[in-house]
């Protein structure tokens, strides 16, 4: 029935909050003639990606070390008043049943992320993405076999999930 195919087709919550991937990576620290770095320091890089989806097909892409409690509102002016934010950029994405595509324009380059949607997690119900493959490109050219700066990165093994906010 139609009750049935909304309940169970795979979708991205669009409402009520936004997906975020913390990664958290320790770097060992390089040992030469011109380390300042004391024995003992660690030296630990924590980032977080956000994404909040629109019903328009648009999305809200960041990546930043802002903390949630932090970005939150930094997103609510953008989507309200349209004002600017330097982590902040628009996208759109599309769905082919479990698989999505989110493509970002910023200033120097187009990223473009492969995600699938998980029916069950943690999060509830379609509140958990898992992180397939991530790609930039200059040109914004994504035709691996054309493509003369297509670059390809390592993605976290940590899935997004849903954070609830009722100012979004």
């Amino acid at each position: 029935s139609y009750r049935t195919m909304l309940l169970k087709r795979p979708r991205v919550r669009t409402g009520g909050g936004l997906y975020v991937l913390k990664y958290t990576k320790v770097k060992k620290i390089q040992r030469d003639m011109w380390t300042e770095t004391p024995v003992g320091a660690i030296l630990e890089t924590v980032y977080f990606r956000y994404l909040y989806f629109l019903e328009s097909g648009k999305v809200l892409y960041a990546l930043t070390t802002t903390r949630p409690h932090e970005m939150i509102p930094r997103l609510v002016q953008m989507r309200v008043h349209g004002a600017k934010d330097k982590a902040a950029v628009e996208g759109e994405y599309e769905i082919q049943a479990t698989k999505l595509i989110v493509r970002a324009v910023q200033e120097w380059q187009t990223v473009k992320l492969e995600l699938s949607i998980q029916p069950m997690s943690a999060w509830g119900r379609f509140g958990a993405l898992s992180f397939d493959r991530h790609l930039s490109s200059a040109a914004g050219d994504f035709d691996e076999y054309w493509s003369r700066d297509l670059v390809e990165y390592e993605v976290p093994e940590q899935d997004f999930g849903f954070l609830k906010d009722h100012r979004l």
